[in-house]
Protein backbone atom coordinates (compact mmCIF):
# COMPACT_ATOMS: atom_id res chain seq x y z
CA UNK A 1 0.00 0.00 0.00
CA UNK A 2 2.91 2.42 0.18
CA UNK A 3 4.00 1.70 -3.21
CA UNK A 4 0.30 2.45 -3.98
CA UNK A 5 0.38 5.59 -2.08
CA UNK A 6 4.11 6.50 -3.18
CA UNK A 7 2.62 5.78 -7.27
CA UNK A 8 0.02 7.59 -6.82
CA UNK A 9 1.86 10.72 -5.19
CA UNK A 10 4.31 10.43 -7.72
CA UNK A 11 1.61 10.34 -10.32
CA UNK A 12 0.16 13.54 -8.52
CA UNK A 13 3.76 15.10 -8.78
CA UNK A 14 3.89 14.19 -12.34
CA UNK A 15 0.57 15.45 -13.07
CA UNK A 16 1.28 18.76 -11.27
CA UNK A 17 4.78 19.28 -12.58
CA UNK A 18 3.83 18.46 -16.11
CA UNK A 19 0.69 21.34 -15.39
CA UNK A 20 3.08 23.96 -13.55
CA UNK A 21 5.36 23.39 -16.80
CA UNK A 22 2.20 24.10 -19.07
CA UNK A 23 0.84 27.08 -17.06
CA UNK A 24 4.66 28.27 -16.83
CA UNK A 25 4.98 27.48 -20.96
CA UNK A 26 1.72 29.88 -21.19
CA UNK A 27 2.68 32.66 -18.95
CA UNK A 28 6.04 32.98 -20.92
CA UNK A 29 3.73 33.35 -23.95
CA UNK A 30 1.63 35.33 -22.58
CA UNK A 31 4.64 37.46 -21.41
CA UNK A 32 5.76 37.57 -25.05
CA UNK A 33 2.81 38.89 -26.21
CA UNK A 34 2.74 41.73 -23.75
CA UNK A 35 6.49 42.78 -24.23
CA UNK A 36 5.67 42.82 -28.08
CA UNK A 37 2.64 44.74 -27.19
CA UNK A 38 4.47 47.16 -25.29
CA UNK A 39 7.43 47.30 -27.67
CA UNK A 40 4.30 48.51 -29.93
CA UNK A 41 2.75 51.02 -28.03
CA UNK A 42 6.28 52.60 -27.19
CA UNK A 43 7.00 52.93 -30.54
CA UNK A 44 3.97 54.11 -31.14
CA UNK A 45 4.05 56.35 -28.22
CA UNK A 46 7.52 57.53 -29.65
CA UNK A 47 6.14 58.54 -32.89
CA UNK A 48 2.77 60.17 -31.68
CA UNK A 49 5.48 62.28 -29.54
CA UNK A 50 7.78 63.49 -32.27
CA UNK A 51 4.60 64.42 -34.07
CA UNK A 52 3.38 66.25 -31.18
CA UNK A 53 6.82 67.97 -30.68
CA UNK A 54 6.24 68.51 -34.63
CA UNK A 55 3.18 70.22 -34.38
CA UNK A 56 3.83 72.19 -31.13
CA UNK A 57 6.94 74.05 -33.40
CA UNK A 58 4.73 74.31 -36.56
CA UNK A 59 2.42 75.79 -34.04
CA UNK A 60 4.67 77.93 -32.80
CA UNK A 61 5.69 78.79 -36.48
CA UNK A 62 2.22 79.57 -37.21
CA UNK A 63 1.74 81.83 -34.03
CA UNK A 64 5.13 84.03 -35.01
CA UNK A 65 3.12 84.34 -39.11
CA UNK A 66 0.10 85.03 -36.93
CA UNK A 67 1.49 87.74 -34.49
CA UNK A 68 3.84 89.40 -37.67
CA UNK A 69 0.55 89.25 -39.84
CA UNK A 70 -1.33 91.02 -37.34
CA UNK A 71 1.27 93.82 -37.28
CA UNK A 72 1.71 94.00 -40.74
CA UNK A 73 -2.48 94.49 -40.63
CA UNK A 74 -2.45 97.18 -37.33
CA UNK A 75 0.49 98.90 -39.75
CA UNK A 76 -1.42 98.56 -42.66
CA UNK A 77 -4.47 100.10 -40.88
CA UNK A 78 -2.43 102.92 -39.90
CA UNK A 79 -1.01 103.32 -43.36
CA UNK A 80 -3.64 103.43 -44.89
CA UNK A 81 -5.83 106.11 -41.93
CA UNK A 82 -2.52 108.19 -42.48
CA UNK A 83 -3.20 108.12 -46.20
CA UNK A 84 -6.92 109.51 -45.44
CA UNK A 85 -5.44 111.67 -43.19
CA UNK A 86 -3.38 113.18 -45.78
CA UNK A 87 -6.13 112.97 -48.41
CA UNK A 88 -8.16 115.33 -45.92
CA UNK A 89 -5.52 117.35 -45.18
CA UNK A 90 -5.11 117.47 -49.32
CA UNK A 91 -8.35 118.11 -49.51
CA UNK A 92 -8.97 121.02 -47.13
CA UNK A 93 -5.40 122.40 -48.24
CA UNK A 94 -6.82 122.65 -51.57
CA UNK A 95 -10.18 123.91 -50.35
CA UNK A 96 -7.98 126.54 -48.69
CA UNK A 97 -6.03 127.49 -51.96
CA UNK A 98 -9.18 127.65 -54.00
CA UNK A 99 -10.58 130.12 -51.23
CA UNK A 100 -7.31 132.36 -51.02
CA UNK A 101 -7.33 132.58 -54.96
CA UNK A 102 -11.11 133.05 -55.38
CA UNK A 103 -10.33 136.33 -52.27
CA UNK A 104 -7.15 137.10 -54.53
CA UNK A 105 -8.99 137.31 -57.32
CA UNK A 106 -11.44 139.61 -55.45
CA UNK A 107 -8.81 141.54 -54.34
CA UNK A 108 -7.11 142.10 -57.73
CA UNK A 109 -10.40 142.85 -59.74
CA UNK A 110 -11.62 145.10 -57.12
CA UNK A 111 -8.33 147.19 -57.10
CA UNK A 112 -8.21 147.35 -61.15
CA UNK A 113 -11.53 148.65 -60.91
CA UNK A 114 -10.39 151.77 -58.02
CA UNK A 115 -7.54 152.45 -59.75
CA UNK A 116 -8.98 152.90 -62.84
CA UNK A 117 -11.40 154.75 -61.51
CA UNK A 118 -9.60 157.22 -60.07
CA UNK A 119 -7.89 157.31 -63.33
CA UNK A 120 -10.33 158.10 -64.44
CA UNK A 121 -11.81 160.79 -62.22
CA UNK A 122 -8.21 163.00 -62.46
CA UNK A 123 -8.65 162.83 -65.84
CA UNK A 124 -12.27 164.70 -65.34
CA UNK A 125 -11.07 166.66 -62.44
CA UNK A 126 -8.16 168.10 -64.94
CA UNK A 127 -11.21 169.33 -66.84
CA UNK A 128 -13.83 169.71 -63.80
CA UNK A 129 -14.95 172.78 -65.86
CA UNK A 130 -16.56 170.78 -68.92
CA UNK A 131 -18.54 168.28 -66.44
CA UNK A 132 -21.66 168.70 -64.09
CA UNK A 133 -19.97 168.95 -60.54
CA UNK A 134 -22.91 167.14 -59.49
CA UNK A 135 -21.89 164.57 -62.06
CA UNK A 136 -18.10 164.62 -60.87
CA UNK A 137 -19.28 164.30 -56.99
CA UNK A 138 -21.34 161.30 -57.85
CA UNK A 139 -18.55 160.10 -59.84
CA UNK A 140 -16.15 160.21 -57.36
CA UNK A 141 -18.07 158.97 -54.70
CA UNK A 142 -18.73 155.55 -57.12
CA UNK A 143 -14.61 155.52 -57.63
CA UNK A 144 -14.50 155.93 -53.82
CA UNK A 145 -17.01 153.17 -53.26
CA UNK A 146 -15.05 151.04 -55.74
CA UNK A 147 -12.65 151.61 -53.92
CA UNK A 148 -13.76 150.52 -50.79
CA UNK A 149 -14.97 147.60 -51.49
CA UNK A 150 -11.09 146.94 -53.20
CA UNK A 151 -10.21 147.39 -49.25
CA UNK A 152 -13.15 145.25 -47.94
CA UNK A 153 -11.69 142.53 -50.47
CA UNK A 154 -8.12 142.77 -48.80
CA UNK A 155 -9.21 142.42 -45.29
CA UNK A 156 -10.90 139.23 -46.25
CA UNK A 157 -8.17 138.11 -48.15
CA UNK A 158 -5.71 139.17 -44.46
CA UNK A 159 -8.33 136.84 -42.69
CA UNK A 160 -8.12 134.03 -45.06
CA UNK A 161 -4.57 134.01 -45.09
CA UNK A 162 -4.42 134.77 -40.99
CA UNK A 163 -6.79 132.36 -40.56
Amino acid sequence: MIVGVLVLLLLLVGAAAVYLYRATAAWEDRAEEYRQAAEGLGGTLATTQAELEGARAELEGVRAQLATANERIVELADEKAQLGDDREVQRQLVDYQQRVSEAAGTVALALDQCVQGQDQLIGYLRNASQYDPVELERFGQDVQALCQQATDANAALQRELAG
